[in-house]
């Protein structure tokens, strides 16, 4: 019934998501593609794949954020809290089954959108390689799960079914716009596929996966912060 109840409370957003990251991204990698002038080599390919997963982290990112929202806190401003506490189920089980319905629902929303990028990259151009995109999603995932449980921190701190995902927004805009001296601490420069490709338009280097195991951790603080939060205050 939880599980029911998290996704009746986030599928319209969810849909939504799914259906315009995917047509969108999908359609700037066969644009590109389609433009490609008859000399275009091997990199500009590579370029248009790159190109579709930086949209997609872009539209990502505000979906998670826009899945985030709602939650205990938010049903305590709108008044329908009553009801869920009524439920037989503690305050820790509820956030569980939130965050657990909401991470599948992000995981859909990059994977999902991610396999159409590489299918209309593998249609329309030779830039097959599997390797890059397993790599793009990587990187995605775990600079993106960062903003996911601070989103997620925010609704657990803040009142109001908007003030929580606009301070996210926020928070966003500011990583967006940091100085590059702090790229290596700044998760959306992580996940940029320009901070990996080379001349070439593909990785460069090996596979960051310390880097990506210490973002996820922090985003595992992050969602362990925001159940406890929960778990002790007054609803």
């Amino acid at each position: 019934m939880l599980w029911y109840k998290a996704w009746l409370e986030t599928r319209a957003r969810f849909l939504i998501a799914l259906g315009g990251t995917t047509a969108l991204c999908a359609w700037r990698v066969y644009e590109l593609n389609h433009e490609a002038p008859p000399w275009a080599s091997l990199d500009y390919y590579y370029f248009a794949l790159r190109s579709g997963h930086e949209l997609l982290n872009f539209m990502w990112l505000i979906a998670v954020t826009l899945l985030m929202m709602g939650g205990l806190l938010q049903e305590k401003s709108n008044g329908s809290i009553s009801f869920t506490l009524a439920l037989p189920e503690s305050r820790v089980r509820l956030m569980n089954v939130r965050i657990g319905a909401g991470m599948l629902e992000a995981i859909a929303l990059l994977l999902i959108p991610g396999s159409a990028i590489y299918g209309v990259a593998w249609l329309t151009g030779p830039a097959h390689s599997l390797t890059q995109e397993f790599f793009y999603l990587l990187i995605s995932a775990a600079g993106g799960a960062v903003f996911a449980g601070t989103a997620l921190l925010m609704s657990s701190l803040v009142e109001g079914t908007y003030t929580a995902p606009t301070i996210s927004a926020g928070i966003l805009l500011l990583a967006g716009n940091a100085p590059k001296s702090m790229a290596f601490l700044n998760p959306m420069d992580f996940m940029s596929p320009r901070s990996h490709a080379g001349a070439t338009n593909l990785m460069t280097g090996p596979w960051p996966w310390g880097h990506a195991a210490a973002y996820l951790a922090v985003a595992s603080v992050l969602i362990w912060a925001s159940v406890r939060i929960i778990a002790r205050r007054d609803l």
